[in-house]
Parts: C-alpha cells; sequence; structure tokens
C-alpha cells in the first residue's frame, strides 16, 4: 500500500479500466464535510475526498478520443466545474479536481443530478453521442433539507432514464444507504454499482474496487488489467 501526503492509503498496484466514457463526477461540497473534521486539524475531508478522485482518474485513459471526464460540484450552489471538452490528459483533469473550491452550506442533491444531465452529460460541452455515459456520485450524509430527497430520486431516474451508467459512492455512518442504492444503476448491487467508506480516511480502501465496478458498470465494454 502506499499512502499519500494526507495519509490515506492507495493500492500500489493500479488497475486500469479500458473504455471509451463521457464520465461526469458529482461532487459532494456540503457543510457537514468540513464540519466533521478532527479538531486537531491532522487531515481535511474536503481533500480527502478531493485525493480520492484524482487517484481515481488515473484508472482511466484519458483523452479526447478514450476517456473524457467532467465535473459537477453541488452543495446548495450547484454548477458545472468543467465540462467533458475542457481538459484532454489526466493530469490536467487532476490539477482542475484538486483546484474546486469548497463551498459548504446545504446539500442540494437532486440539482447536483439535474445539472449533471442537462449540462455535463451535453453535447455543446462535448458529450458524444456514440459514448457510453458515466456519472460517479460522491456524498457523505443526505439531502438537506429533507425534502429534497424525493426530487433526488426522480432526478436520479432521469439521469438513468438518458441511458447513463451511475456509480454512488457514500462516505461516513450518516449516508442513507437506501437512497444510494436507489441512485446507482442497476443491478444496485454494493461493491459493483454503489460503494460505502466508513469516513473519509477510509476512501482509499475502496478506490481499487470503484475503479473495477466502473468498469464492469459501462456495458461491459471495456476491460480491467492491473
Amino acid at each position: 500500500m502506499l499512502a499519500n501526503s494526507t495519509g490515506v492509503n492507495f493500492p500500489s498496484t493500479e488497475p486500469s479500466c479500458e473504455v471509451q466514457v463521457d464520465l461526469c463526477f458529482i461532487i459532494d461540497s456540503s457543510g457537514s464535510i468540513r464540519d466533521n473534521n478532527p479538531r486537531d486539524g491532522s487531515f481535511d475531508n474536503w481533500q480527502l475526498q478531493q485525493d480520492f478522485l484524482s487517484k481515481l482518474v488515473d484508472v482511466f485513459t484519458i483523452s479526447p478520443d478514450s476517456t473524457r471526464v467532467g465535473a459537477v460540484v453541488f452543495s446548495e450552489q450547484v454548477r458545472l466545474v468543467f465540462s467533458l471538452d475542457t481538459y484532454t490528459d489526466a493530469q490536467s483533469v487532476k490539477q482542475a479536481i484538486n483546484a474546486i473550491p469548497y463551498l459548504g452550506h446545504t446539500t442540494n442533491t437532486p440539482e447536483g443530478l439535474k445539472v449533471t444531465r442537462e449540462q455535463c452529460f451535453n453535447t455543446a460541452n462535448g458529450d458524444r453521442p456514440n459514448v457510453q455515459n458515466l456519472a460517479i456520485f460522491i456524498s457523505d450524509g443526505v439531502p438537506f433539507p429533507t425534502n429534497r430527497k424525493d426530487p433526488a430520486i426522480r432526478e436520479a431516474e432521469a439521469l438513468k432514464n438518458t441511458g447513463a451508467s451511475v456509480v454512488a459512492i457514500g462516505v461516513t455512518n450518516i449516508i442513507d444507504r437506501d437512497l444510494l442504492r436507489t441512485i446507482s444503476s442497476p443491478p444496485q448491487i454494493e461493491g459493483q454499482n454503489y460503494f460505502l467508506a466508513t469516513d473519509f480516511t477510509a476512501l482509499g480502501t475502496i478506490r481499487r474496487a470503484v475503479g473495477e465496478g466502473t468498469c464492469v458498470v459501462v456495458e461491459g465494454t471495456g476491460s480491467i488489467t492491473g
């Protein structure tokens, strides 16, 4: 196992998923993430999450003709941070992920899913009509206010109804497991379509499984090596 500067362990043998896919990250940036930072300041949950996503990029071959990557960030505000055609190599994508500013505030999960469907997976923003769409959703809790849960379920279904595959990642023990499973694509199996980490420091332990799971989810179009 290898540890990065924040102390998260990543497997030394990297999986490699050889797929052509348009990948959009849906990134929770709500207040609870840093509210639960350790008092001694030994690590930052937001940075651990971004490190995890950055390392996940290494699973794919990033190029205009292979895997393209975009990112949506959500708290109360939601925005497309960068589109599928903004960056053409892995290093640029990873730098862009790590440069995303933390927002805080509430958890507008339904709008995050909606912006992914309408803006990230949009041909005007680099989405390729003949290429599989894959969304990787990551959150540390539940939609807030709580009346956003049902709209989140509807938006997840709308996203999947476009043909996109959704892999969902839940962090911390306050995650709504049933909601996470509902957001994910069929067959909605833990360890394949949705994943759980006990806290942000545990994200590194599931990264390989997430990388391999995404390759399987994209309709078996790719192969896994490593």
